[in-house]
């Protein structure tokens, strides 16, 4: 069971994505490796810079629309560790303070979310009522994930799902199989594998995910000829689908998908199905739009029909910020395809921001690159990391071409990496890493 937001905290749903992409959501049918990660790195993407601090709030007011007028105000208080990710969440009428529930977040030393407690409010005490647990392996990536109850004043297993990444001697992603837990005989059962081509570079380049069927894993999908917009963080720009046909055991159900992206992180997927030999047709395309702050303020769903594109859903936020670039207020549109415009759903209004630490300035200062100028390679050393596995990076040239990706590896905390110049021409480059802590830009001069 995924938990579900109740209204007021929607429009902090940024807030929220620091906390987990939800893998165990993809259970129930196998997800493409990148499903759910590109929005959560587009935001990153707009955020390019190194903060020195970091500025959250510590109250937000919700409102709803009828229609008519606003209704059904409820708070939200937040409370944060040091890295900015919340830790508690307490919910409340903003007319009489009335409590209603509240959320509970810890997290494990990668920094990613490894418990998540709703509790209820009884009239003199908060109740538990749900808890997610979550366990990942030194790479970041999901390996269980345990839904309980509480019942009879314990906790009590739902649901539970175990997941087995491989990986070859590079790193990459090669294979996962997912298991649920039989509640009743308290054994793992396989239920679906994926299992990933990688090219020269270690890039994918193909994926199939096969489905556990008497006994034995039975084709479902391929994913294939997938080329990449950034790999290092996971961006595609185009991949291919197909459906395993087991009448004729062939594929079919040919699809296609077009990604495009916008330097502040903003990008857009146009998904196209094959009809005929050789004859694509416009099935669906889905636009997202971030400020520069790396906040969406649109998201537009359309279909395809008469040979032109027709809004068929979307969502749009108009954000005002403080004098420090914080959002203080979230105005919340939705599309109406009857009147066919976009028409107010929901405010939300932030306030009592609070200042934490300045981790990533710190970390900025204890990163170098020597020599600066260089000719043929320059030496990386980054200390302060948290990460145990490997620290995406990229190169890129004074365009914001992305000449060269990195999969960095820390030693206890500590980045040490020759990166090889040669085979670039003369010119100033950035070197970009993604840290739990946020992005880590440094720049050197090829001579």
């Amino acid at each position: 069971m995924k938990h579900v937001l109740p209204s007021t905290t929607k429009a902090f749903a940024a807030a929220l994505a620091l906390i987990s992409f939800s893998a165990h959501a993809q259970h129930a049918k196998i997800a493409r490796p990148w499903a759910g990660h590109i929005a959560h790195t587009a935001r990153a993407e707009a955020s390019r810079h190194v903060a020195t601090t970091v500025i959250v709030p510590g109250r937000s007011v919700n409102h709803s629309w009828d229609g008519t007028r606003w209704y059904g105000g409820s708070t939200t208080t937040y409370t944060y560790n040091p890295q900015g990710k919340p830790t508690q969440m307490v919910f409340a009428d903003s007319a009489t303070n009335a409590l209603y529930g509240k959320y509970i977040m810890n997290y494990d030393g990668q920094g990613l979310l490894s418990e998540f407690i709703y509790q209820d409010w009884a009239g003199s005490a908060f109740r538990n009522n749900t808890r997610e647990l979550y366990a990942y392996d030194s790479h970041g990536r999901e390996t269980l994930y345990t839904d309980q109850q509480w019942l009879n004043n314990a906790w009590v297993t739902q649901e539970s799902y175990r997941t087995t990444n491989t990986y070859n001697t590079a790193g990459t992603l090669i294979s996962q199989v997912f298991e649920s837990l039989n509640i009743g005989t308290n054994t793992w059962q396989p239920e679906e594998r994926q299992l990933y081509t990688v090219d020269a570079n270690n890039r994918w380049t193909e994926v199939v995910g096969q489905e556990w069927t008497n006994g034995a894993y039975v084709n479902e999908f391929r994913t294939r000829n997938i080329t990449w917009y950034n790999w290092a963080t996971l961006l595609p720009s185009y991949y291919e689908d197909q459906e395993w046909i087991p009448s004729s055991n062939t594929w079919g159900f040919d699809t296609r998908t077009t990604l495009s992206y916008q330097p502040n992180g903003s990008y857009a997927s146009v998904l196209q199905e094959l009809t005929a030999p050789n004859t694509w047709v416009n099935e669906d395309r889905h636009t997202y739009t971030y400020d520069n702050y790396g906040n969406e303020i649109l998201h537009q769903g359309e279909g395809w029909a008469n040979n032109a594109w027709f809004i068929d859903h979307g969502n749009s936020a108009t954000l005002a910020y403080t004098a420090t670039n914080q959002v203080r207020r979230s105005l919340q549109q939705n599309y109406n395809s009857q009147s066919r415009r976009y028409e107010k759903s929901s405010v939300t209004t932030y306030s009592n921001f609070v200042t934490l630490g300045a981790r990533p300035a710190a970390l900025l200062a204890e990163a170098s690159l020597y020599p600066n100028p260089a000719r043929n390679a320059t030496t990386l050393v980054v200390a302060g990391l948290r990460e145990q596995g490997p620290v995406p990076a990229e190169v890129l040239n004074t365009v914001g071409q992305v000449v060269a990706t990195l999969a960095l590896r820390p030693q206890q905390g500590t980045i040490r990496q020759e990166l090889n110049l040669a085979g670039l021409t003369n010119g100033l480059y950035t070197v970009r890493l993604h840290t739990a802590d946020g992005t880590l830009v440094r720049r050197v001069v090829k001579q």
